[in-house]
């Protein structure tokens, strides 16, 4: 591969280096005590647990930083920004299915699951997944990952700006009612998007089917046979308990 061209990607991948980095050393900070208490001993911060995270996430924004110095030296961030203006084409579909897949996972993990009910995040979650890819046009992708990913958007704000707690404040379970009400927007706008087609029609039904049934036998085992802690028990487990215990 032609050198500037590899550092072309070595420019991109510096950023996702210092990135990276830098969402370490916060993530450390936030929820790593450098200080704490044990026994009534007061640590230091040279013992504490998050040191070591803090150290690696340092060295690491500091390689992407050395990295990215190189590539602007050896013209890898013009041709970047060269091919980044020249290019006319929208995204391709490959592109696009790679960040679908990266949506997908990381709203899940980062965005429902810490905050929402564990079986309404996994359903969600199976419904966009089978669906960017079961249904197979690439117009429909592009459409079902904008309509995905708007919604992701507005609960990210929700949760940043504390919204959420104020709304669970007066019903416990409201948000979860939100993040329900998104998954039969999506499958209705699914069903838009598919008029007069049967053959997507017929995946559109199992696409929904094979989000449903899943969750509803592998959560329950886990929960109640495995008894494996869920992440959020909200207003769907809390069903299910009831439906457990009328029938226990």
């Amino acid at each position: 591969m032609d050198k500037v061209e590899l550092r072309k990607k070595d420019f991109i991948t510096s950023f996702i280096l210092i990135a990276f980095g830098i969402f370490m050393i916060l993530y450390t900070f936030t929820y790593i005590p450098m200080k704490d208490s044990w026994g009534g001993v007061m640590n230091v911060w040279y013992v504490s647990p998050g040191l070591f995270p803090v150290c690696i996430g340092s060295l690491i924004v500091l390689m992407g930083m050395v990295l990215c110095r190189r590539a602007i030296k050896d013209g890898g961030a013009e041709k970047f920004f060269q091919d980044f203006l020249r290019k006319k084409r929208g995204i391709s579909e490959k592109t696009l299915r790679f960040w679908g897949i990266l949506l997908v996972i990381l709203t899940y993990i980062y965005l429902y699951i810490p905050r929402i009910d564990f079986f309404l995040s996994t359903m969600l979650t199976l419904m966009v997944f089978i669906s960017f890819f079961y249904l197979n046009r690439p117009d429909l992708l592009k459409k079902l990952f904008s309509f995905y990913l708007s919604g992701s958007i507005l609960f990210l704000a929700l949760f940043a700006l504390k919204i959420d707690r104020g709304l669970n404040a007066r019903f416990l379970y409201s948000v979860d009612l939100m993040v329900f009400l998104l998954f039969l927007a999506y499958i209705a706008y699914c069903r838009v998007l598919i008029q007069g087609d049967q053959e997507l029609k017929r995946r559109w039904r199992v696409s929904i089917l094979m989000s449903i049934l899943p969750s509803l036998f592998l959560i329950p085992s886990f929960k109640y046979f495995l008894l494996v802690p869920l992440p959020v028990e909200g207003g769907f487990i809390e069903m299910m308990n009831l439906i457990r215990y009328a029938f226990h």
